[in-house]
């Protein structure tokens, strides 16, 4: 009798949660869908990112670093701050520079002007703004909810009320002993009723071995602080580098400061240049070592003053476990973790939350529908 009443508890939960959370966890997925593929459905998009045949097919060496700085300095004579350097990742594809702060975003969090290059000729080939592009849009969407902090928070609570969905629905669906093989076993039975309820199963039971990892990576990397007191009890976590201020005067070049970062890291791949304010400051080069979780957005960085000495680093052989925590949160959430193969498993997987909406509702409303009462006799 006991053992009943908890399985119409947990059953309320299950259908409470997914009736309000379902839709939100859709959302996120399907967004999140696309934006494993962000910067290839980006380039499609917006044609002016492929770089021209004629330049990319080995007849034209790449220009200076230097030189794209000056272009962009240039072409934006009134922005005097730092640039965010990300080179090609590919013959065709262009340097992007992210000017962090500019005047026309200024209220929002996160919202810098995107500037492609031609790597060839230091040609500047389009200015955007983050947030006005379809990618970076949605990307807010998946990730804010287009409402700043707020939208953080309705994430993360979301996610841990998915978690919930996905743990009463495995309660409800754990079976008996001995009845293993038949309960995994993937099968469709005849009958619209029947069909609605397998497929539920199937989506939830075997699409839990990705979306869990999904769901917890996108809580933590919404919420890290919630997070952070609780993996310091296991684990420090390194510091951030304190790197004082550097006055402007004698600068080496974004070029010079990129070979004292590889000469320190000879065997890794350039990734980012960040160039200081014309006011002075540091270079920040992030190197992309083997064996990294992320290839976009690497862990391996290098501080480089103006004289070209290096004033601080950081090296992901070095992590501890609560480093190597919170490294791993975003090449899992978005599958390039595991190469080319996750990353299309992460994007099949975003489908799924809203085939587990679809199912859960047409599975309430056949429960909520009155059964015919037998013909009195």
């Amino acid at each position: 009798m006991a053992r009943q009443r908890i399985r119409r508890i947990v059953l309320t939960l299950h259908l409470s949660l997914g009736l309000v959370v379902g839709g939100l966890l859709a959302l996120t997925a399907l967004t999140g869908s696309l934006l494993v593929f962000y910067v290839d459905i980006d380039r499609m998009l917006t044609p002016e990112l492929v770089v021209p045949a004629g330049q990319r097919d080995g007849r034209m060496d790449p220009v200076p670093l230097d030189r794209v700085v000056q272009a962009l300095r240039e072409a934006h004579p009134q922005r005097a701050g730092g640039w965010r350097l990300e080179l090609p990742h590919g013959p065709d594809h262009p340097i992007m520079a992210r000017y962090m702060k500019p005047e026309e975003t200024a209220g929002k969090s996160f919202a810098p002007l995107m500037v492609a290059v031609n790597p060839y000729s230091g040609e500047v080939l389009s200015s955007r703004f983050w947030g006005r592009t379809a990618m970076t849009w949605t990307y807010d969407l998946h990730y804010l909810l287009l409402a700043g902090d707020s939208g953080r928070m309705v994430l993360a609570a979301g996610g841990i009320a998915s978690l919930l969905i996905l743990a009463s629905g495995v309660y409800l669906w754990w079976p008996a002993t001995g009845k293993w093989g038949r309960a995994l076993l993937p099968r469709i039975r005849s009958g619209f009723v029947r069909q609605v309820f397998d497929i539920h199963v199937l989506a939830g039971v075997y699409g839990l071995v990705v979306l869990l990892p999904l769901i917890v990576t996108g809580v933590v990397m919404e919420q890290p602080d919630w997070v952070k007191p609780m993996v310091e009890r296991l684990s420090p976590l390194t510091p951030a580098p304190a790197v004082a201020p550097v006055k402007a005067g004698t600068e080496v070049g974004a070029d010079a400061a990129l070979a004292a970062a590889l000469a320190r890291f000879p065997q890794a791949e350039p990734r980012w240049v960040e160039v200081p304010a014309q006011a002075g400051g540091a270079y920040h080069i992030r190197l992309f070592q083997a064996g990294e979780p992320g290839w976009r957005f690497p862990k391996t960085s290098v501080w480089v003053d103006g004289g070209g000495t290096i004033l601080d680093l950081r090296d992901p052989t070095r992590w501890t476990f609560g480093d190597a925590f919170f490294g791993w949160q975003h090449p899992l959430h978005n599958g390039e973790c595991f190469g080319l193969c996750c990353r299309i498993l992460v994007a099949v997987a975003g489908l799924l939350p809203a085939l587990l909406l679809v199912t859960g509702v047409v599975r309430w409303r056949q429960k909520k529908r009155p059964r015919p009462v037998a013909a009195r006799r």
